[in-house]
This record gives C-alpha cells, sequence and structure tokens, in this order.
C-alpha cells in the first residue's frame, strides 16, 4: 500500500468515526435545533405519563371547577408554530385542545363572531381548538370509557384537558417541529 492510500483509509475511517459520533449524539437528544439563514426548525419528540393539574383560575369561566390540564408541548413564547402527531391513551375521557395565538388585525363586527379564545393569567390571548373526537372510547376488554388515539396538529401549543376539574392521568408520544411561519 502506498503512502496515498493509506492516507485515504485515514480519512475514510475518520469521517466514518465523526458520523457514528455525529449519529450518536443525536439519537440522544430529544430536541435538536437547526439553524441556517432561510430555516430554524426545532424538533421535540418524548414520551411522558403525567398526572393533570388545576388550570389557573383566571382561565376557569367564574362558578366553575377549575380545568384539569397537562400540557404536552408548551405555548410558544417566540414567533413559531408547532406541527405533528401526538398519539396517547388516559386515565378518563378527556379532550384535546390546540392553543393559536389570537390577536385580530381588526375589530370583530358581531355578524361574524368571534372564535372560541380565552386570556391566560400572563395576559396572552389564544384562540382554542378543542379535539372531542376522542373524549369517549370504550376499551373493549375492560368496556371502561377512557380517551385514547392519534391525531396530526398544528398550533401555539397541545394541551390535554378535561373541563370537569375530575384529575386524570396521560401517557402519550409526541413527535413535533416548531417552524416560523411564512407570515
Amino acid at each position: 500500500m502506498n503512502a496515498i492510500q493509506f492516507a485515504a483509509r485515514i480519512i475514510v475511517i475518520f469521517v466514518f468515526t465523526i458520523l457514528a459520533i455525529g449519529s450518536f449524539i443525536l439519537s440522544n437528544v430529544s430536541a435538536v435545533t437547526i439553524t441556517n439563514a432561510t430555516l430554524s426548525v426545532e424538533r421535540y419528540l418524548g414520551q411522558k405519563t403525567e398526572m393533570s393539574y388545576p388550570a389557573s383560575p383566571t382561565v376557569t369561566p367564574h362558578g366553575k371547577l377549575p380545568h384539569q390540564i397537562v400540557f404536552a408541548l408548551p405555548l410558544r413564547n417566540d414567533s413559531k408554530i408547532w406541527t405533528g402527531t401526538v398519539t396517547f391513551t388516559a386515565s378518563k375521557p378527556i379532550e384535546i385542545e390546540v392553543l393559536h395565538s389570537y390577536n385580530p388585525q381588526s375589530a370583530i363586527d358581531v355578524e361574524h363572531g368571534e372564535p372560541y379564545h380565552a386570556t391566560l393569567p400572563n395576559n396572552r390571548t389564544v384562540a382554542i381548538s378543542t379535539m372531542t373526537m376522542f373524549t369517549d372510547t370504550p376499551v373493549k376488554v375492560t368496556d371502561t370509557p377512557i380517551s385514547t388515539g392519534s391525531l396530526q396538529f398544528t398550533g401555539s401549543a397541545l394541551v390535554f384537558h378535561k373541563t370537569s376539574g375530575e384529575p386524570f392521568t396521560v401517557t402519550y408520544t409526541v413527535d413535533a417541529i416548531a417552524m416560523t411561519p411564512n407570515h
């Protein structure tokens, strides 16, 4: 083997070593941010089991029990939007809510009406997409009403929710990316 062939083999071994180390690092990270001049993407991949907690009294309608919630993806404080898939199972029937920044560009008139929205404790207003298609899914083995399913979503936050104030436990896997919108 001549010197050029030897150097080429050393370079190939070096490149494969760097790729293997990079692959190991990325496979053990739950959030990755990729940035260049035109693209800024943050990926979140997670699997958790969490117990619900009472929502802030400021977002609970007067005279009602505090809603129970679990934030699967936090409300973004930047202009990025989550988009992805979540699969879950809960101990009791629940709703899934996708929150959206709500900042109308002009005053909403009575004829058109306003979408369902709430003002959060930080004075941020969000429109709320409430998904109820999973609220009562009997399991054939136990005939127990629970919530279970999988859905695609896009919004500023992802929340598991129960309006009755009854605590629940949810296990979920979420795969999402946060991207800056086009406008």
